[in-house]
């Protein structure tokens, strides 16, 4: 088992990489093995996705970071910020991009803010910081197939002297990393992806004291006016795996998922999602789609400011999503699940659901013979007087209410 070092400021791919002192550059000349760690020094800035390779049962791959300082980022954005990338339209405040970009644009950064707003028509372009791509959900979802672009922004005055930074995240590529099995990915940074941070499938595999930052936004449908964009997103198989101790902050849509469709799709199995800290996502902290777990279980999480954040810019409340229009922006999202599963059992235990203005701390439109397969207790709660839970059909503003109908929350409680 070998541990290999890279910095991408101060290393030298010609050196082995296999002490602190010796790092390489970039980690593409690695080959790593089951049991061998890469570690990026702490404080580097890579632009591009983190390469993952899965390991072995019982020796796993680890991502992590060596050294002081802050966790290195893996950042899918460019940087748009020089007056070189910038050309005035004849149309007033309107500035065209003439940077090339990869992929259709989903987002803007600006001086670290998701402060910009995506306008599907070149028409709407009228306040400070919209923005539109000529390109947005061109051809098909995973393999876009894309004409000529035309990135336009609204600006009051050149961009580059209204803001010092400007960063443009774009369907660059699917996520910054795609998941497999046996790895174990820690103290690292995802930012400004277009669509997911960490996606993919697998078993045996730990996510932690990792952050997520500026994640998704690039559109789904152009037709229904909808977008996405996931934190981590398991997709129709995850068994023993944790995802701990991370934060999420400006996800588009979900922060931890597990979905999937066709025959591929199995029950999640013992997925352990806890000690988390959730703040500002469109969608929701914890979505559970399509099929009732095996395990899975979400407790001591943090959760705040669901349907909150650049994902509501622009937007006629409720926000476009596929139930639309049912209000979308919560903490715990549950859907698309028509049945029971065999041994199936969710446990949702002692989280803080903070606040939730367009939505619900919990939002369930599955079957009740799925929802008797969810243990709901112990959670604290901020008072909503439009809508504290969804469950059974009916909607709750009381949690004595809804422990009286539901037999769920016999010891929840409301933050103080």
């Amino acid at each position: 088992m070998s541990i290999y070092y890279v910095d991408s400021i101060n290393g030298n791919d010609e050196s082995l990489g296999t002490s602190p002192s010796l790092p390489k550059k970039s980690a593409a000349s690695v080959l790593l093995e089951a049991g061998d760690s890469l570690l990026f020094k702490r404080g580097s800035f890579i632009r591009g996705a983190l390469d993952i390779v899965g390991g072995d049962d019982g020796a796993p791959i680890r991502y992590g970071a060596y050294g002081e300082g802050e966790p290195p980022i893996f950042c899918g954005s460019s940087d748009v910020s020089s007056c070189e990338c910038w050309e005035q339209t004849e149309e007033k405040n309107i500035w065209r991009c003439v940077k090339k970009i990869d992929g259709d644009v989903g987002n803007f950064v600006l001086d670290g803010k998701c402060s910009a707003t995506l306008r599907w028509t070149r028409e709407e372009l009228v306040s400070e910081g919209d923005f539109f791509d000529s390109r947005f959900a061109e051809g098909e979802q995973n393999h876009r197939n894309y004409s000529e672009q035309e990135i336009l922004f609204y600006c009051d005055e050149p961009p580059c002297r209204k803001y010092n930074s400007i960063e443009c995240v774009s369907f660059a590529t699917r996520e910054l990393g795609k998941l497999k099995s046996n790895v174990i990915i820690e103290d690292i940074c995802f930012m400004n992806s277009g669509v997911h941070a960490l996606a993919g499938a697998g078993k045996n595999v730990t996510v932690r004291r990792c952050s997520f930052k500026n994640i998704g936004g690039c559109a789904w449908n152009r037709e229904l006016k909808i977008r996405f964009g996931n934190g981590v997103e398991f997709w129709n198989y995850a068994e023993d795996v944790i995802v701990e101790e991370c934060s999420f902050e400006n996800v588009y849509d979900s922060c931890v998922t597990h979905q999937g469709g066709g025959e591929g799709l199995l029950p999640a199995k013992n997925f352990i999602c806890r000690k988390n800290r959730f703040d500002t996502y469109g969608m929701a902290a914890l979505e559970l789609r399509d099929i009732v777990a095996k395990g899975f279980f979400f407790f001591d999480n943090e959760c705040k400011n669901a349907g909150c954040g650049f994902a509501m810019l622009g937007e006629s409340l409720p926000r476009r999503s596929e139930i639309w229009p049912q209000p979308m922006g919560h903490h715990v999202f549950l859907w698309r699940m028509e049945k029971s599963t065999e041994n199936g059992r969710v446990e949702i235990q002692n989280n803080i659901f903070g606040n939730a203005p367009v939505g619900a701390a919990i939002y369930s439109i599955i079957a009740p013979e799925a929802e008797a397969q969810f243990i709901i207790d112990g959670n604290f709660y901020t008072p909503n007087d439009s809508l504290l839970v969804r469950f059974g059909g009916e909607c709750y503003t009381s949690l004595q209410e809804l422990c009286r109908k539901t037999k769920k929350e016999e010891n929840g409680k409301y933050l103080l």
